[in-house]
């Protein structure tokens, strides 16, 4: 853990040196920090810009945390709430600038043994050019337990127990994944959910909602078959849509769910992508930082528990998260 800090701070230290002799730091790039996170979900007084949809999620949380049943919603959230149906809320989607550029993560790996049957898992995610590092997303495999969680932290502030993002993944009884993210400042889990989670093994469609809008990330595959990777399987990146509807699939006894999209793709992948990255990840431009982090989260922590499934699970942690402490905690401890 503190290797890799040090590794960071080197790179960095490294690039604005190179800043320094050329004379100007005009176009920095600045790592995210849990700051940049607050200072976008903040509303000033006389603020007309649009709400993000992070702004409008945080809002939720404190209206639904805070005020009293009959008290009257802010006029920003009273679309949401007073819609009578899914199709009625006003979406998001459709709203993106067309001109935004595509934002693009490059990803890499590395991993070190931690301990006897004890590997610690790193997908650094760098920008465009696959020079910066932006994120790094640690999940620690063990021959006793699968991965069941997964942190991904910011460049500008990598420190044991602080994450960007924490993902907990939770098999469901059918095989699928649940994924559950939380982060700082806390507005309340995130949930995406599986079709058919009871009697389905694929990771989606997988459903979830964010700023009073529906979303689902589908397979990415052209015959829109699920690969999930392992040993012997390919692995295929998600894409995202925002949903305007969704009904159950006439006479399916899996759970399986139809649904009609609207708006552009909003995130994708491909394996490379272009200047030695091993991945590659795609966003739409005009999506908020926070909504990205948790974005990012997901896919990362599919890759991670795809790319090195379980031997066995001694403990039974597959299905309910272990008690006490974290393996990412203990791994932090003996490093």
């Amino acid at each position: 853990m503190f290797e890799r800090q040090v590794d960071l701070h080197r790179e960095r230290f490294a690039y604005l040196e190179s800043l320094k002799r050329k004379g100007s730091f005009e176009g920095i790039i600045l790592p995210p920090t849990v700051l940049d996170v607050m200072q976008k979900l903040k509303r000033d007084d006389g603020d007309n810009s649009p709400w993000t949809l992070s702004q409008i999620r945080k809002a939720l949380h404190d209206y639904g945390k805070e005020a009293p049943t009959n008290t009257e919603p802010p006029s920003q959230l009273k679309p949401l709430l007073d819609a009578a149906d899914s199709v009625k809320v006003p979406f998001f989607a459709p709203t993106l600038p067309s001109s935004a550029e595509t934002v693009i993560y490059r990803l890499s790996h590395s991993s070190e043994l931690v301990d006897m049957g004890v590997r610690s898992h790193w997908w650094f995610v760098k920008d465009s050019t696959n020079k910066h590092t932006l994120y790094a997303l640690q999940a620690v495999w063990s021959q006793e337990v699968p991965i069941v969680e997964a942190i991904l932290r910011r460049a500008g502030e990598f420190l044991p127990q602080m994450g960007a993002v924490s993902i907990k993944i939770r098999k469901t009884k059918g095989g699928s994944f649940r994924l559950v993210t939380s982060t700082v400042p806390q507005t309340g889990d995130i949930v995406e959910i599986p079709d058919g989670e009871a009697q389905r093994k694929d990771w989606s469609p997988r459903r979830f909602k964010y700023g009073g809008r529906n979303f689902v990330w589908k397979s990415g595959r052209a015959d829109g078959k699920s690969a999930d990777g392992g040993l012997f399987r390919s692995f295929s990146w998600e894409t995202l849509y925002e949903t305007k509807r969704v009904w159950a699939k006439e006479g399916s006894r899996t759970g399986k769910m139809e649904d009609e999209t609207i708006g552009p793709r909003l995130c994708w992948g491909e394996k490379g992508g272009g200047n030695g990255a091993a991945h590659s990840i795609y966003m739409v431009g005009g999506l908020d930082l926070q909504f990205r982090e948790h974005l990012l989260a997901s896919q990362l922590a599919r890759l991670v528990r795809c790319s090195n499934p379980p031997q066995k699970d001694s403990t039974g942690v597959e299905m309910v998260s272990a008690g006490g402490k974290s393996i990412l905690s203990l791994v932090e401890w003996l490093s």
